[in-house]
């Protein structure tokens, strides 16, 4: 009973002084500060009943959840727990109507523990196939998490608002893990409407996982050009020590950028090792014009690419492989800006790749639309004539 005691006062203390830190601590599940100062011979009945006559609402059945959660956790009992986590969080969520800033650190960590909860008790409980159906509860709390910080008026400088990207870092996690991406739409509209302060005034990590999902977002989307700009953003500003994070995002942005002949490096390609291993020999089958190589490469990669999410984007990147090929043919022939078109045709014969002369003239038609290059085609004589100036524009200009 002693640590019980101390337990309950600990909570006492640090609800009465609004230090949200010490109090996320003791209702952590993974801290377990809170967790190792009861009797672990003491039923939740009795928990319940010694917990109700220590502390004062709401601190009382917060806390009696939060071990109820831990008990069944620690017994294997997933889906209990998980729910004994959402009673907590939707107590909390009443509760901290009242409450201002101070109060986030708890949420943030009683909603990481409700998600967590949620992934072992759909690993644990059947289910029907590709359903997570306790990680589709967990995020509707959550949600009502994100409606109280984002709609709350009070003062700015306590504002809860200041919560508002934490807790959409961790719906975005749970949709994209649902495979339900789309529901990012909502949330999105919701934030563009508020009256929020400015994202530079947010957490820098906060700041870059919004950014890196909502750049994951648009690139399902085939929004490339948002896409790179989220992504872009969040690579600079993610921390050079998070080398995990930042390959996570690189293995996006890559795509993107090569999509417009835009190749990494080699020092980045040798920060990054599975950056490099994917698409290392796709880019450098870009920079010399080989489509053979290029075909090869995609293909020794596809199933990671799929896994990724990204093989039809490099995929795309194709046509760059093809445009420095024909650039590089256009140097050969010493500049000149009338080439038969058999001779592209013979370009890509050499690397591998087999076209009839109409494919060709068609994937010329291509580039020139697309601005790659310009000039017309005459499709009469078979001839490609460029511009006497700048027939091959800088990609930068693209």
């Amino acid at each position: 009973m002693p640590s019980l005691q101390v337990y309950a006062s600990k909570v006492t203390q640090f609800s009465r002084n609004e230090n949200g830190k010490q109090l996320a601590a003791l209702f952590s599940l993974t801290d377990q500060q809170g967790s190792s100062m009861y009797d672990h011979n003491m039923t939740i009945a009795q928990l319940e009943g010694q917990l109700g006559k220590k502390l004062a609402q709401p601190w009382n059945e917060i806390a009696v959840k939060h071990l109820k959660a831990f008990i069944l956790q620690s017994e294997g009992r997933y889906g209990e727990a998980f729910e004994a986590q959402k009673d907590l969080v939707q107590v909390f969520q009443r509760a901290m109507i009242s409450w201002d800033r101070w109060c986030l650190p708890i949420l943030y960590v009683i909603n990481s523990d409700l998600r967590m909860l949620a992934t072992q008790a759909d690993h644990m409980e059947v289910a029907a196939e590709g359903q997570r159906k306790k990680l589709e509860d967990a995020a509707n709390v959550i949600s009502k998490s994100f409606t109280y910080c984002i709609t709350d008026r009070g003062v700015l400088a306590t504002s809860k608002k200041y919560g508002t990207y934490r807790v959409i870092g961790m719906l975005f996690r749970i949709y994209f893990k649902l495979k339900q991406p789309n529901l990012c739409k909502n949330i999105l509209r919701a934030l563009s409407a508020a009256d929020m302060p400015s994202i530079e005034d947010f957490p820098k990590s906060d700041r870059v996982t919004f950014r890196y999902y909502v750049g994951r977002f648009f690139f399902l989307e085939e929004d490339y050009l948002r896409a790179e700009q989220e992504l872009s953003l969040a690579f600079k500003e993610c921390s050079r020590h998070q080398q995990k994070n930042k390959e996570l995002i690189l293995l996006l942005l890559l795509p993107i950028r090569m999509m417009r002949g835009v190749l990494p490096n080699d020092r980045l390609l040798r920060l990054y090792p599975r950056t490099r291993e994917l698409y290392g020999n796709i880019a450098a089958a870009i920079r010399t014009g080989n489509v053979g190589q290029f075909d090869a490469a995609l293909a020794k990669a596809e199933l990671q690419l799929i896994q990724n999410g990204t093989y039809f984007a490099v995929e795309k990147a194709q046509i760059m492989a093809m445009r420095r090929l024909f650039h590089r043919v256009f140097l050969l022939l010493g500049k000149n800006t009338r080439i038969p078109i058999g001779t592209f045709k013979a370009a890509l014969e050499y690397t591998g790749q087999h076209m009839e002369v109409e494919e060709t003239e068609w994937m010329l038609a291509v580039m020139i639309t697309r601005g790659y290059m310009k000039g017309y085609l005459s499709h009469e004589k078979l001839y490609l004539v460029l511009s006497n100036k700048d027939a091959f524009p800088a990609i930068t200009t693209l």
